[in-house]
C-alpha cells in the first residue's frame, strides 16, 4: 500500500462519516482528494480505492460501502462504520506525516483545516498507543464529534450570493413544531461555534436577518424575484460581533480585568481580534475590546465567574 493511497483512504472515509456530507457523488471525492492532498486522480483510480477499502485483504477494512442510484452518490451501510477503528501502523504513520507535509507547504485553506486537524491527531495519538500496552482509552478521554448540520445549503447560498439571486427558505422554528417561508436576498456565510448561518435581507420583516443553516429545511432560487443589492462592505457585517447576535446597537468600548489564574489565559486564547491589553501585573490583566453588547458576550463573561470583572460599560455591569 503505497502512502498515497492510504491518504486517499482516509480522505474517503471522512467524507462518508461526516453527515453533513450525505451521499457525495463520485466527482465530489475527487474534487476533496485533490484539494486536501494536492493529488489529481482519475476516476477509474477512485473507483479502485473503494473497492480496495470494501475487499482488498491486505487493507482488512471490509467497508460497507454502497453506492445510491437515487442520490447518486456513496454512503456507508453501517452509519457507525469508520477505518479510524483500526490499528494504524507504522508505514500509515509515515503516510499521515506526509499529508501534513504537503497541507503545511500549499498553506491550507480554513475550510481544509478540519482534515489537517485530523491527521495531526491521528498521527499523534498513533505514536502514543503504539508505546502503550493498554488500550489509549484507558489514559485518553476524547470529546464526542460535533455533528455540524445545514452544510448541505452551503454550495446554493454561494451560488445565490454570487448570482444575486433571491432565495425562498422554508425555516423551521426553534421548537421544531412548525415551519415558515422565507424570502431572502443573501449576503454573507457565517461560521461561529461549529454552526453555520446565512445573513441577508428578509422581505418579511423588512431587514437584515440571520437564519441558522440548520434549520432550513428547504431552499429554492426565486427566478424571477428581483435582488435587493447589498451597499455596505461585507468585512464589516461581524467585525464588532462575538458571535452572530449584532442587531442590539452599535459596537463600543468594553474593558475587562481578569484575575489569576484566567488572567494567564486570556493572553494566549485573545477574546477577540479587537483585544487590546491595557494593564497587567502579578494578579490581574486588563484588556479593552470593541464589540456590541450581546447574548454571546454576556454568557462568554458570565462564564469566568468570579475571575472577570467588568470595569467598563456600567450597562454591561
Amino acid at each position: 500500500m503505497s502512502k498515497r493511497a492510504y491518504l486517499r483512504y482516509q480522505v474517503i472515509d471522512e467524507c462518508l462519516t461526516r453527515r453533513s456530507m450525505k451521499y457525495p457523488s463520485p466527482k465530489k471525492l475527487m474534487e476533496v482528494i485533490e484539494r486536501v492532498l494536492d493529488q489529481r486522480i482519475a476516476k477509474e483510480t477512485l473507483l479502485k480505492d473503494i473497492r480496495a477499502m470494501k475487499k482488498s485483504a491486505d487493507l482488512g477494512f471490509d467497508a460497507p460501502i454502497k453506492y445510491s442510484r437515487s442520490h447518486r452518490g456513496y454512503y456507508y451501510d453501517d452509519p457507525n462504520y469508520t477505518i479510524k477503528k483500526f490499528p494504524v501502523e507504522y508505514e500509515e504513520i509515515e503516510s499521515a506525516q506526509f499529508a501534513l507535509t504537503l497541507l503545511n507547504q500549499s498553506g491550507a485553506l480554513p475550510y481544509l483545516n478540519r482534515f489537517k486537524n485530523f491527521i495531526e491527531r491521528a498521527v499523534t495519538f498513533a505514536q502514543v498507543e503504539n508505546q502503550l500496552k493498554g488500550d489509549l482509552s484507558e489514559y485518553i478521554k476524547f470529546e464526542e464529534p460535533v455533528e455540524v448540520e445545514g452544510l448541505t445549503w452551503i454550495q446554493p447560498l454561494v451560488n445565490a450570493i454570487e448570482l444575486k439571486k433571491v432565495i425562498v427558505i422554508t425555516y423551521r422554528s426553534i421548537s421544531g413544531q412548525s415551519t415558515k417561508t422565507r424570502r431572502l436576498h443573501p449576503y454573507l456565510l457565517k461560521e461561529y461555534d461549529d454552526r453555520w448561518y446565512v445573513y441577508g435581507f428578509d422581505e418579511e420583516t423588512e431587514e437584515e436577518r440571520i437564519f441558522g443553516l440548520d434549520r432550513i429545511q428547504d431552499l429554492e432560487t426565486d427566478k424571477g424575484g428581483e435582488y435587493r443589492y447589498f451597499s455596505g462592505d461585507r468585512e464589516e457585517i461581524f467585525k464588532h460581533t462575538l458571535g452572530v447576535s449584532r442587531f442590539v446597537g452599535d459596537p463600543q468600548e468594553i474593558i475587562l480585568q481578569f484575575f489569576y489564574p484566567q488572567s494567564e489565559y486570556i493572553l494566549t486564547k485573545p477574546i477577540h481580534d479587537s483585544q487590546e491589553v491595557i494593564d497587567q501585573d502579578d494578579e490581574s490583566i486588563t484588556i479593552k475590546l470593541y464589540l456590541r453588547i450581546n447574548y454571546e458576550l454576556r454568557a462568554l463573561i458570565r462564564s469566568y465567574g468570579d475571575q472577570v470583572e467588568v470595569l467598563k460599560p456600567t450597562p454591561l455591569k
